[in-house]
């Protein structure tokens, strides 16, 4: 479910930049900045590259399986999905000569979340059709501290960036479960 979220929500901020920008070329790739081996995982310069840099549980929902009726009159446990929210941080690997140009497309990418006041459905995001109804997004302004830790865990320097957490995704395995028999007589 993560990479459906993550294709989708690409998908749309390019073709938002193509229009805004009156370009061809799709400005954000999905990669890591480095490699496990410290090298430079983006080959190509001038893009906006989107990396996750955390998932985490979302604490405000339950995780308790239920038993729920089904249509023969028994019950069938039903586990609920695990809910997780993901970051994701978008960050300018330009050139220095294009740095100014960099900065353009960080600040469009916050026009774009502006545009949708953070919410991606299926209706204006089509690729999440089947999948998810709605997702929220947020922009994240981490101190400075929390941006070093970041960087550091990144293991690149920094880069003119912006950070977003996407709520809640659900993640589930629907597995047939046996049916528990109703009691109908004491």
């Amino acid at each position: 479910m993560i990479d459906k979220v993550v294709t989708a929500v690409v998908g749309e901020l390019n073709r938002f930049l193509q229009s805004k920008h009156n370009i061809l070329e799709e400005k954000v790739i999905i990669s890591h900045l480095v490699n496990a081996d410290g090298s430079m995982a983006v080959q190509e310069a001038d893009k906006i590259v989107m990396t996750i840099i955390n998932i985490e549980a979302e604490r405000n929902k339950s995780s308790t399986a239920t038993y729920q009726p089904n249509k023969r009159g028994n019950f069938t446990k039903v586990t609920p999905p695990v809910e997780v929210n993901i970051y994701m941080l978008f960050s300018a690997y330009f050139t220095n000569e294009n740095y100014l140009e960099g900065l353009k497309f960080v600040s469009s990418v916050i026009a774009f979340f502006q545009s949708r006041q953070g919410v991606f459905n299926e209706q204006n995001t089509p690729a999440l059709s089947g999948s998810l109804s709605r997702l929220v997004a947020e922009m994240v302004s981490p101190d400075f501290r929390d941006i070093s830790n970041v960087w550091n865990g990144v293991g690149a320097k920094y880069l003119p960036s912006v950070l977003y957490r996407f709520k809640t995704i659900p993640i589930e395995h629907k597995k047939p479960e046996p049916e528990i028999p109703s009691i109908r007589k004491i």
